[in-house]
């Protein structure tokens, strides 16, 4: 497509987002937001930190004021694709109508690729890119709502869902697909409040290197004449 100024912009194509909700105290409207979707909720959330917070109480609370009942999945560290796996074996037959992901970027990962496969019994190996038969992805995705408690991943608006193998022959690898991107993202800067400022420097940090790391890669594009 020729510009103005007859620079030519090559075809681009992007992913859905999520609807965003943000705000302070926006952690209240995830429950009528599940509710939506059915009354079976699956929570998954860090090992201990947000259970630790009067916002874990309330959105229980909310939980059970819209009539939903919930399973919870806990997540310490980086999920990996065996942790992904006996989460769908354990709680496929479990009906569940959502998937509420609560915690940082590992948490939102792990909940993204197990709703992703909730519904459709696969391993995750069946579709990681560069690490198996990396299979075309059809779906469906089990509705998922991501929460973030800190700042800088960016997990809660992606399609990515990122796992690590660790080990000799350890890997980190994506299950990526459009059908993964989460249906809402609630930003709730309170949420921030508990986080250790070293935790959240190093979000920010983390933030900041994926910046540069999309602006510097190993293969870029020739620069036009016409911007030189």
């Amino acid at each position: 497509m020729p510009t103005a100024g007859g620079t030519v912009i090559a075809p681009f194509s992007l992913a859905r987002l999520p609807r965003i909700e943000f705000g302070a105290g926006s952690l209240a409207r995830v429950p009528a937001l599940a509710a939506a979707y059915g009354s079976r909720t699956l929570i998954v959330c860090g090992a201990r930190a947000v259970q630790a917070t009067p916002h874990w109480e309330h959105l229980l609370d909310g939980l059970r004021k819209q009539g939903l009942d919930w399973d919870i999945l806990h997540v310490g560290g980086e999920p990996s694709p065996q942790l992904v796996d006996d989460a769908v074996t354990q709680f496929r037959a479990g009906g569940f109508d959502v998937v509420i992901g609560i915690g940082g970027g590992s948490v939102l990962d792990a909940a993204k690729a197990i709703a992703g496969l909730l519904r459709v019994g696969d391993s995750v190996m069946d579709y990681l890119e560069g690490a198996g038969p990396e299979k075309p992805y059809r779906g469906p995705a089990t509705p998922f709502i991501a929460v973030p408690t800190t700042a800088g991943t960016g997990s809660e608006a992606t399609k990515n869902a990122v796992l690590s193998q660790p080990g000799k022959d350890g890997f980190k690898k994506s299950f990526r697909d459009e059908k993964l991107v989460p249906e809402y993202a609630i930003v709730d800067p309170d949420l921030l409040a508990s986080c250790p400022s070293e935790l959240i420097a190093a979000n920010g940090m983390d933030a900041l290197t994926q910046l540069l790391e999309s602006y510097v890669p190993a293969r870029r594009p020739r620069r036009s004449a016409a911007l030189v």
